[in-house]
């Protein structure tokens, strides 16, 4: 049994209790922990760890709070090795900032735009100084030391109010957890854009840039009433995420064509997502399973939502069920007016913007177009001019897009969330138009919960598919040199951006015009390896903001400049 997770601040409590010699040996040690055998009862945990040494732990609903509440009965204890260990092998907890959580409606009064108190600015201060030693020392060297100066930053910063850093940096913190301990989910792509986000928002928390709202973020997603609604189901979407949730999210149109959501996510795999398909809808008592108001519809009073376009579960929020509406009858109808230029743009702004103020729905695509056939493990989608490709993002969606692409020439209507990274490529959700459905599948066809049969969507005929489009790049060819800079100061460090040579890709940027991206790759290169030395030669650690400004520049650059590549693209394939 793994040992129990632990509050952030209590990682750097406890390591900071240990002599040096010792805290060095932790990194060494952690494998010890599986040997360990560790009982869990009635809100306490105890180890064995040989004939003379207990380990104790007093928990608060299943974690360790307080550094206090670990006790060893070896003769060191309390700056001995195993509380160490205990802590620096545990899962960080999350109990306070959870994303997923069904909660009742909070409803959040306006907040009046106040500038950022010191306390905050402190807190984002010592969050940026945590990061930038993650920076210097690379994940690969950033061991359970660096982690618990990070962890105990992000405890600060969560006292402070400053909810979205602290969620962000308990990202990071556990990626480099993961890149420590060879763990499958760790991605360098991912650690580096969080690093880039977290950086970034504290650099504007310390100099008090933007809506000082939005940079706080909630320690609880917060709702404002939003009255009567009538909603119209759109599609039921399976979601299974990496970090460990699964279940459904239910779309919803109002009369007005905005779009609302309703989630039933839970800690778990893709077993959930059948379950929560067909368990109740959390908002009101109208009787509807999630999978029935994706194809029915509801009439709210009283409804309280949240900046993302979720609905409130309060007490006080009533709803009954109504009936619904096919894709060809408003106000669902007006979902595919609108031109696919505009809904890539509006779908590339809302991939700016933090996740609690970003609505589901503005990452949607509504797409009407003939089938072309297979491509690859895509569906060739012809739209206006330009074609276009479907995938899916579990094994029921892609067995029936197999069967879709078998219904070449037939004329279909997607829901489908936009990739940015990959122009022309789109994740489907759900399928409705010209096809052969039984009762049970009215209106649509969810793709990742429903099953279909090749009767359902009979061929046309043969149609020559044509040549496979060109898709971009998800780094674009310029943003290369940099970016490949930019990924290994993340994993090696200030070192290996020190020792790179650069020269040649800045020679080559400015030669072709890209005097900005040469220009950030430069001062990159330069301020890693400006180090100054005393008057022994020693190198003397550098603790200025130099290099960590450095990076964040080149961070921020890659991602904007791939970002408006990635919508040109996006349009040009659509067009």
């Amino acid at each position: 049994m793994t040992v129990p997770p632990v509050a952030p601040a209590v990682v750097a409590d406890v390591l900071d209790a240990l002599p040096p010699r010792l805290r060095k040996r932790v990194d060494a040690s952690l494998d010890k922990v599986a040997s360990w055998t560790v009982a869990t009862e009635s809100g306490a945990a105890r180890a064995e760890l040989d004939a003379d040494t207990v380990l104790t732990w007093t928990l608060h609903d299943g974690v360790l709070t307080s550094a206090d509440d670990l006790v060893c009965g070896c003769l060191l204890a309390p700056k001995c090795l195993h509380r160490g260990i205990a802590v620096a092998a545990a899962d960080v907890s999350d109990a306070v900032v959870t994303a997923d959580e069904p909660v009742e409606a909070v409803v959040a009064e306006p907040e009046v735009r106040v500038e950022v108190r010191e306390d905050e600015r402190a807190a984002a201060g010592e969050l940026w100084d945590a990061c930038s030693t993650v920076l210097r020392s690379g994940a690969s060297g950033s061991g359970v030391v660096v982690r618990a100066e990070l962890l105990r930053a992000v405890h600060v910063a969560r006292v402070a109010g400053l909810h979205r850093a602290a969620a962000t940096g308990l990202r990071v913190a556990s990626a480099l957890n993961a890149a420590r301990t060879g763990a499958s989910t760790f991605d360098r792509r991912v650690l580096t854009a969080d690093l880039v986000d977290l950086m970034l928002l504290c650099h504007d928390l310390r100099t008090g840039t933007g809506d000082t709202a939005v940079l706080r973020g909630t320690a609880r997603r917060e709702y404002t009433p939003i009255g009567s609604l009538r909603l119209y189901g759109l599609c039921t979407e399976a979601v299974v995420a990496s970090s460990g949730y699964a279940g459904v999210v239910t779309h919803l149109v109002d009369d007005s064509g905005v779009l609302w959501t309703v989630p039933s996510i839970m800690p778990g795999g893709p077993e959930l997502v059948v379950a929560a398909a067909s368990g109740p809808v959390a908002v009101g008592e109208s009787g509807l399973s999630q999978r029935a108001l994706g194809r029915g519809g509801l009439l709210l009073s009283g409804g309280t939502g949240s900046p993302d376009r979720r609905l409130g579960a309060g007490k006080a929020v009533r709803a009954v069920s109504a009936s619904g509406a096919d894709w060809t009858s408003p106000p669902l109808a007006g979902l595919w007016e609108t031109p696919l230029a505009d809904q890539v743009a509006r779908a590339f702004a809302a991939a700016g913007q933090p996740e609690s103020h970003r609505p589901s729905g503005d990452s949607l695509l509504f797409l009407e177009g003939t089938v072309l056939g297979a491509a690859g493990p895509a569906v060739r989608l012809a739209v206006g001019e330009g074609q276009l490709d479907l995938v899916g993002a579990g094994e029921r969606t892609r067995a029936n897009l197999k069967v879709l692409a078998g219904a070449t020439g037939r004329v279909l209507r997607f829901v489908a969330r936009i990739l940015p990274e990959r122009p022309g490529t789109a994740v489907a959700l759900a399928v409705a138009g010209d096809l052969v459905l039984p009762a049970d599948l009215r209106h649509h066809v969810d793709l990742g919960l429903d099953v279909l049969q090749r009767s359902h969507a009979p061929g046309d005929g043969d149609v020559e598919l044509p040549e496979p489009v060109a898709v971009g790049e998800r780094v674009p060819a310029a943003l290369r040199p940099l970016d490949n800079v930019l990924h290994r100061v993340t994993l090696g460090g200030r070192a290996v951006a020190a020792v790179a040579s650069t020269g040649r890709d800045v020679a080559v940027l400015a030669g072709h015009g890209l005097t900005g991206t040469a220009a950030v790759l430069a001062d990159l290169t330069t301020t890693s390896r400006d180090r100054q030395r005393d008057a022994f030669g020693r190198v003397v650690r550098d603790a200025g903001d130099s290099f960590p400004m450095a990076w964040l520049r080149a961070g921020v650059h890659v991602r904007e400049f791939g970002q408006a590549v990635a919508q040109r693209a996006w349009l040009a394939a659509a067009q």
